[in-house]
């Protein structure tokens, strides 16, 4: 299916900056693109509804998927609106995960925060930058994730494994599209 492009833009940027700032010292972020941990074989991925990205194409297009981030398109001079900005859209999902619980590792991009700062709401994302990296990941390649209990963010560039109940539910905001939903249960740290 094939539908327009939609915007992911740098207010996430901010709302992430605001987030890693404060008393300590935020570490070297990695460089933009850095993929999410795969996950682990062994007793990390014996865990119950482990799954990678690449689980969540469809079984057709599976021999297309690369990971990783697109190509960057620099379009600079005509902002949130140009092509740089832009999300390519692939809605296609893999309808077998539909109400299974999962667990995956990735990127937060933060979209919500409560009244004390933690993080209710975000995009679990394939990749580090991609609220920054043009063009952003496809939404079959995004999770949108409510997350009640709230996280606060030990630092903006860590990887977290997202526990909870995933849904084919496509999820819109004014930063992107997600063909993902996922009511998670637990959100922790990823240990290299």
């Amino acid at each position: 299916m094939h539908r327009p492009r939609t915007a992911l833009c740098c207010p996430a940027l901010a709302l992430a900056t605001l987030l890693a700032t404060g008393a300590h010292a935020a570490p070297t972020p990695p460089p933009v693109g850095t993929p999410a941990p795969h996950p682990v074989a062994g007793a990390e991925a014996a865990k119950a509804g482990t799954i990678s990205w690449e689980d969540l194409v469809p079984d057709a297009a599976r021999a297309a998927y690369r990971a990783g981030p697109p190509p960057a398109v620099h379009d600079y001079l005509s902002g949130e609106s140009g092509l740089a900005a832009q999300q390519p859209q692939d809605f296609s999902v893999n309808a077998t995960l539909d109400g299974h619980s999962i667990r995956l590792p990735g990127f937060i991009v933060p979209l919500e925060l409560d009244a004390e700062g933690r993080v209710t709401e975000f995009f679990l994302v394939p990749y580090y930058g991609a609220c920054i990296h043009v063009p952003p990941p496809a939404p079959n390649q995004m999770l949108f994730v409510s997350y009640p209990k709230g996280l606060t963010l030990a630092s903006m560039y860590a990887a977290y494994w997202v526990s909870g109940r995933i849904s084919t539910h496509t999820r819109q905001s004014k930063l992107g599209s997600a063909a993902y939903a996922l009511a998670a249960t637990g959100v922790e740290e990823y240990r290299y």
